[in-house]
């Protein structure tokens, strides 16, 4: 009995650090992602850049992530593992340290984008291997893994854009210099990073996780087995047009509450909207994916499939109030974003819960580097067009936009239910 007990005591500590362990590096996959997406967008409009130049500029940045099916079969094959994720994380943090202090008016300067650039290609191939690890340490069809890892997405949203603007806002005001503010608010994200890289020295070394081994054969063999299924491009197209959908509100969301009213934004400094996106719109996110998990778990996805969709849709039409109502008070603001947010969080519980079922009997690993890889071309396709689409026709007929790319979304369900029942 004594030593049953000491078993289930060992069993449930490795769990629990096993756990910690994917918190942690979830939390530093989105804090990369949300730097090199969202942070740096702001960041260069408030030095000078147009919306368009700072929408592709910031898409550039995403490119690595796509190129993840190639990256794999690469670094998979290194030794030390855990000690190449935390060798990683730091160079993340030391190259946004050093982009940081290059930030120049107007453009940013060509060592910034140097630092951001080799910042990418880091977080890109720290992506891949956090992604394997947390997988074998926890499985990717349980549902705790994935609310994990979603959990702590946004909670690196909250943190990374919220605390990072509040910072920048503050210093706007105390230095009266754009460039040397964000040199300073830039710095917050890269110690934050640095000190998670410091606490996955203590944990991930002595953390034990199965093979995350991949050759180029076995894994092209995997990929063609993935896209030979029936109607495959169906679901590709489903897993792009709604990742391009909620890109699209990021960034014309971000962009809408920065810019000035004379060409219809909301003229809102870094400090207002690190409360009103970063703080407020990302907690209520987590609330309406906590919810959303609990709708499943007690209902099942089929019963809550639709109503997730609708969720998707209609608080963009919050948005569109915005643009035309044009409030001045930021309590009205914070309640219409907080819609839209408690939606895509609602709606990205559905997601992550369909794509756990459509996984079910595949080929894994191929399967979620495929989604993830597909997920990372459109948010590059998204900050392509963002701000070219909303310099041409203005913020009504771009959140207009919005929701038409939001019914489309809604139309690539129909036609994935319609697969789905003609293939049983």
């Amino acid at each position: 009995m004594v030593n049953k007990k000491g078993k289930m005591a060992k069993r449930r500590a490795a769990v629990a650090k096993a756990q910690f362990c994917v918190a942690v590096l979830s939390f530093q996959r989105g804090m990369a992602l949300t730097i090199l997406t969202l942070v740096a967008m702001v960041m260069l409009k408030r030095i000078g850049l147009s919306n368009s130049w700072a929408s592709c500029g910031t898409a550039l940045l995403a490119l690595p992530f796509v190129a993840r099916l190639l990256i794999r079969p690469l670094v998979c094959a290194l030794p030390a593992k855990g000690w190449l994720m935390i060798a990683l994380q730091a160079v993340m943090g030391i190259a946004l340290w050093l982009a940081a202090g290059c930030i120049e008016p107007k453009w940013g300067g060509t060592e910034m984008w140097t630092w951001l650039a080799i910042m990418a290609l880091v977080g890109a191939v720290h992506d891949v291997l956090a992604e394997d690890c947390c997988n074998s340490l926890m499985g990717n069809r349980r549902p705790g893994r994935m609310l994990m890892g979603l959990s702590m997405l946004i909670l690196s949203v909250v943190i990374g854009l919220g605390i990072t603007l509040l910072v920048a806002g503050g210093m706007e005001v105390i230095l009266r210099n754009v460039s040397q503010a964000w040199q300073t608010a830039l710095r917050v994200p890269a110690g934050v990073m640095l000190s998670v890289a410091a606490l996955s020295a203590l944990v991930l070394p002595s953390i034990k996780y199965g093979s995350m081994g991949a050759d180029w054969k076995g894994q092209t063999d995997a990929l063609k087995r993935w896209w030979k299924l029936p109607k495959q491009w169906a679901f590709a197209l489903f897993i792009m047009i709604m990742t391009f959908q909620e890109m699209l509100v990021a960034k014309g969301v971000l962009m809408f509450l920065v810019d000035p009213g004379s060409i219809g934004g909301l003229l809102l400094g870094p400090h207002e909207v690190a409360y009103a996106y970063g703080t407020v719109g990302g907690l209520v996110m987590l609330a309406g994916l906590l919810l959303g998990y609990q709708a499943i778990r007690s209902h099942g996805l089929r019963l809550w499939a639709w109503p997730m969709v609708i969720a998707a849709i209609l608080p963009d039409a919050a948005l569109l109030y915005l643009a035309y109502a044009m409030p001045s008070d930021i309590v009205t603001v914070c309640l219409c974003l907080a819609v839209e947010c408690f939606g895509c969080g609602f709606a990205m519980a559905g997601l992550t819960m369909y794509l756990k079922y459509y996984g079910y009997g595949r080929g894994i690993a191929a399967y979620w580097h495929s989604c993830l890889a597909l997920m990372a071309l459109a948010v590059t396709a998204a900050g392509a067009v963002t701000g070219f689409v909303q310099d041409y026709f203005g913020y009504r007929m771009f959140f207009v936009f919005v929701i038409i790319v939001a019914a489309v979304a809604a139309l690539s369900v129909v036609m994935l239910r319609l697969v789905r029942s003609r293939r049983k």
